[in-house]
């Protein structure tokens, strides 16, 4: 994933560099996600509200 985004801005492949950022971004954001409920059944002081 790295050396393709790499080459990719290299050649200037914008589709593919748009693809990779739009992976990586939901990924993220999903481990956020996943971090913040992992962290509320942890700690039981936490409560979304």
């Amino acid at each position: 994933m790295g050396l393709l985004g790499y080459e990719s801005i290299i050649e200037r492949d914008y589709p593919v560099v748009m693809g990779i950022l739009v992976i990586s971004t939901v990924l993220l954001l999903i481990g956020n996600i996943l971090s913040d409920i992992l962290y509320a059944i942890v700690d039981p002081r936490i409560r979304f509200k």
